[in-house]
């Protein structure tokens, strides 16, 4: 069961932005990082209830699950929606260390 993977703007405008934080201060690493980022987001089109409903998923009027990427200083939370109509959304990407998510952060 294959389901396709689109961006929120808020996603990609949040992706963009870490890469090119990313790109000022390590240049060799930043295409690294933003390739192994998708990879891992195009792969819960294979198997989107792999990661849990985010702590902040009550709070919204649909479950929104969250993914991790990295860990520790560099972690990232990867705030998704499952549709549907086969369709996984992502939301937000967002640094660990930022507050949580509030009704008026995602494009709901």
């Amino acid at each position: 069961m294959s389901f396709r993977v689109e961006y929120s703007l808020n996603a990609q405008r949040e992706i963009e932005e870490s890469y090119l934080w990313i790109k000022e201060r390590a240049p060799q690493a930043a295409a690294k990082w933003r390739d192994e980022l998708i990879l891992m987001i195009e792969a819960l089109g294979d198997n989107p209830q792999l990661h849990p409903l985010a702590p902040e998923s009550d709070r919204f009027t649909r479950e929104i699950r969250l993914m991790l990427f990295r860990k520790k200083r560099s972690q990232l939370r990867v705030f998704y929606a499952i549709e549907e109509c086969k369709r996984v959304v992502i939301l937000s990407v967002r640094r660990s260390f930022r507050k949580p998510l509030e009704e008026g952060d995602l494009p709901l």
